[in-house]
């Protein structure tokens, strides 16, 4: 990492006021050792070339009327659904304008040449040698603009996509739009190297991000989630640039940058209505995703009869998940998140439970902030639990004093961090924590899967991983409980997402490969919430001292 040189990068923008992504993006830049942002590259604006009225005849000359008919219903979806987002507080900072004499920063000013045909960008020979002269390492596009020509090499690494869609013919960005429409359950986006065609961009980061049910949020999600990936990639260019690897190029059965017809945006409009609709009938008659916790006594955790489980009733107003096992003191304890709808707050409660009957002992842990997720581990003949504590933006430790209902915290091995659903094994002399970090700030915890190591348990020193995230993909990121193997298997659990549905179904993988510098993992089974009548969904799994426990959740009206 010595030898790195930090990077000299230009952002070519769009006008005079910036947005909340660019401005992010420049303070990150401010205290990274690895690259500066020296210059803002702004495009002068000329309101004969990019007018209304330009776009309009343009429409009406390629796709004719309906193409016009097409373009003002989406704009007008569009502008809804912009407005309901500045009221939602995650998201309302991401329409904020900056001036840019907010950026401690040299401006350039340039002038596109806007094709009449598909209104892309070149530049005159005058402003191109202007750039030149510059010598930046690297030029960031944030803009709609699709740019052509020899703008695209004129900084020494290239130009990389600060954007998410190239659709500038519309002055729209559909990023997310099909996802949504389709209801796929997660939804991608790139970091890529500009080229003439944009078929052939180089991709050099790939993220895959749980989709909501509405285009809005999902675009919102997509924006605060990659900035935070754009800064570490530009990072990642100084210091290790060999190490930057090309993604394959991928085909979508929908053309995710097709222009929706307007019999398209009604269809999404109808499904939004209807799943918005369905989810405040539910809450005013008090139906609610319930989980439940089941078990069952079993030497084969690949392929038991999961409906065989013992379900474990659910308390009044309350549902139960996340299970956990052990045996220990010769007593076999299931340790669950018990969640309370009245307090809105999750406990971590215990039950001693057998082959044919359990018994509810109370609550073993409680603190007040939300509790889950109650991984054990032993640990020098000491019994340890790291619950879930991302409300209180820390990871932390608790030590059994006295078994099984008695526990102090120990310590707290990461704090200021937004995580969820840890995980720590011991393996090659090392202790390997994998937890769900949400970079972003958005609250989703569903699509990374980080990875930090340590030589000692009881401690703050745990080091990142070099591949961090080392899966970003909502399909398989996130934790769903631990398999005890006896042939030293190394098996993770991981949960599936759904189309506008957390904990749709769950999988395991074999980790093949576990150290400082690399990792990789391969499914062995995927396991569907099929196994037992009326249920929606399932999102832990764990084996531990022949102890097979899993949950599942049902849509339930709540009684107290």
């Amino acid at each position: 990492m010595s030898n790195f040189k930090k990077l000299k990068v230009g952002i070519l923008v769009d006008d005079e006021k910036q947005s909340f992504l660019v401005k992010e993006l420049y303070k990150k830049s401010l205290n990274s050792k690895y690259y500066s942002i020296d210059f803002l590259i702004i495009q002068k604006k000329n309101n004969k070339q990019i007018s209304i009225i330009k776009i309009l005849i343009s429409l009406i000359k390629t796709k004719g009327f309906l193409g016009l008919v097409d373009w003002l219903i989406f704009s007008l979806i569009d502008k809804m659904e912009t407005f309901l987002m500045k009221r939602k507080t995650v998201f309302k900072n991401i329409y904020f304008k900056y001036p840019i004499s907010n950026f401690d920063v040299q401006k350039l000013y340039i002038e596109p040449e806007i094709s009449s045909f598909d209104l892309s960008y070149t530049y005159k020979d005058s402003d191109l040698k202007t750039l030149k002269k510059l010598n930046l390492d690297l030029l960031v596009k944030s803009g709609s603009e699709v740019l052509k020509g020899k703008i695209l090499k004129i900084s020494r690494l290239g130009v990389i996509s600060f954007n998410y869609n190239d659709n500038n013919f519309y002055k729209v960005n559909l990023a997310g739009f099909w996802e949504v429409v389709n209801q796929y359950p997660t939804t991608e986006f790139f970091i890529k190297f500009l080229t003439d065609d944009k078929n052939n961009d180089e991709i050099i980061f790939r993220g895959n991000i749980a989709t909501s049910f509405m285009y809005k949020i999902n675009l919102c999600k997509l924006y605060l989630k990659s900035n935070i990936f754009l800064h570490q990639t530009i990072e990642k260019l100084s210091y290790h640039n060999n190490d930057i690897k090309s993604f394959p190029k991928i085909s979508y059965a929908h053309s995710i940058n097709k222009f929706p017809r307007f019999y398209e945006t009604t269809l999404y409009l109808i499904k939004t209505f209807f799943l918005g609709s369905k989810k405040k009938i539910n809450k005013i008659f008090g139906y609610y995703y319930r989980w439940c916790v089941g078990y069952q006594f079993t030497k084969d955790w690949k392929s038991p009869l999961l409906k065989n489980s013992i379900e474990i009733k659910n308390p009044k107003n309350r549902f139960l998940a996340d299970p956990f096992v052990t045996n220990y003191n010769n007593k076999t304890v299931l340790y669950v998140e018990d969640f309370n709808y009245r307090l809105n707050k999750g406990v971590i409660s215990a039950y001693e439970i057998n082959e044919e009957e359990y018994r509810e002992i109370g609550i073993a842990i409680e603190e007040k902030f939300h509790l889950s997720y109650p991984f054990l581990i032993q640990d020098q003949n000491e019994l340890f639990m790291i619950p879930e504590t991302g409300e209180a933006k820390d990871i932390r430790i608790y030590k059994n004093v006295e078994f099984p209902m008695k526990w102090k915290l120990h310590k707290i091995l990461m704090s200021d961090v937004s995580a969820t659903d840890t995980n720590i094994i011991y393996f090659n002399n090392k202790y390997w924590m994998f937890t769900n970090i949400d970079s972003s700030k958005t609250g989703d915890h569903t699509s990374e899967l980080h990875i930090f190591y340590s030589d000692n348990l009881i401690t703050t020193d745990w080091k990142p991983h070099k591949k961090n995230p080392v899966i970003f993909d909502a399909n398989q990121a996130r934790n769903g409980g631990m398999i005890f193997s006896k042939n030293d298997e190394l098996l993770r659990v991981f949960q599936k997402q759904g189309f506008d549905m957390y904990g749709k179904s769950l999988g395991i993988s074999r980790i093949k490969i576990l150290n400082e510098t690399d990792y990789s993992e391969e499914i062995i089974k995927i396991i569907e919430p099929n196994f037992l009548k009326d249920i929606k969904g399932t999102h832990s799994y764990t084996y531990n001292s022949n102890v097979l426990a899993i949950d599942f959740v049902r849509l339930e009206k709540i009684n107290d």
